[in-house]
C-alpha cells in the first residue's frame, strides 16, 4: 500500500515564447530501495511542452522524488526481484505508482507551470499496463 510521496526537486524552464500545442508526459523509475516492508521508488516525472511543430520544445517541467510504500513480504520480494532483474516494477505495483504520480505531480506541478505561463501538467487518462506479448498488448481489441 502506497503511504506517501516525497518531492525532492522541482524544475521548470521555458525556452521559447511560442504557443503550446501539445504536452508529452514521461515517468522514469530511477531507483528502488527496499528495507524490511518499506519500498522506496525514486522517480522523475517530466512534462514536455511542445510548440506548433513537434520538434520544437517550448519548455519542460520536471519533478523528482520518492514514492513510499508498505508491502507484505511476498510483494516486497517480487518488487525487489523484478527491479534487480529487469529494472522495472511488477505491473500492478507500477500501475498504482504511475497513477499516483500522474495525480500528485499534476496537482503539485500546476502552480509551478502557471508561474512560467504553461498549462497544468494534467494527464487525461488513468494508466492501464499490460505485459508485452499479452493478447491486447498490441492495442488490438
Amino acid at each position: 500500500m502506497i503511504t506517501g510521496i516525497e518531492i525532492n526537486k522541482v524544475e521548470a524552464k521555458r525556452e521559447l515564447s511560442e504557443a503550446i500545442s501539445n504536452m508529452k508526459f514521461n515517468i522514469n523509475f530511477d531507483d528502488v530501495k527496499v528495507s524490511n516492508d518499506t519500498v522506496n521508488v525514486g522517480f522523475t516525472f517530466t512534462a514536455i511542452y511542445e510548440g506548433s511543430s513537434a520538434d520544437k520544445s517550448v519548455g519542460e517541467l520536471k519533478i523528482v522524488g520518492n514514492v513510499v510504500s508498505k508491502e507484505g513480504k511476498k510483494d516486497v520480494e517480487e518488487i525487489e526481484g523484478t527491479w534487480k532483474n529487469k529494472k522495472t516494477l511488477p505491473l500492478n505495483f507500477a500501475e498504482d505508482v504511475i497513477n499516483l504520480l500522474n495525480f500528485e505531480c499534476g496537482a503539485r506541478g500546476t502552480l509551478v507551470a502557471y508561474s512560467i505561463g504553461f498549462a497544468a501538467p494534467l494527464p487525461i487518462s488513468r494508466a492501464k499496463l499490460q505485459e508485452a506479448g499479452s493478447p491486447n498488448a498490441s492495442g488490438a481489441a
